[in-house]
């Protein structure tokens, strides 16, 4: 039953990072792109700041959701890792039936 939810983990993980990742990486691409070409064509200072404004209206968007679309995978793999690495504490055992009333045998 654990080995089913470990499993089940990673396929959604697998899943998020061709569901989310790759899209995320796109955007983050073409974010840099377009603040990189509003940035590069500065020609004085007073362009600067409207050229800055520009890029972050265009590609600004684009920068925030392809970072909180690359972060869901890895928030999912975390997540599979730690549940992984958790183990389960053993009940303690009870003696029963003729064994409660034995004596404990002697170590050699």
């Amino acid at each position: 039953m654990e080995k089913d939810k470990n499993k089940t983990i990673m396929i959604i993980a697998l899943i998020s990072i061709v569901v989310c990742g790759c899209p995320g990486c796109m955007l983050l691409f073409s974010g840099v792109t377009r603040l990189l070409s509003a940035v590069g064509s500065v020609n004085t200072s007073e362009d600067l700041f409207a050229n800055l404004a520009d890029g972050f209206v265009g590609g600004g968007w684009m920068l925030c959701l392809g970072g909180v679309l690359i972060f869901v995978p890895f928030i999912l793999a975390i997540i599979a890792v730690v549940k992984r690495n958790k183990k389960d504490k053993l009940e303690e055992l009870k003696p029963t039936g003729a064994s409660k009333d034995d004596p404990i045998p002697p170590t050699s």
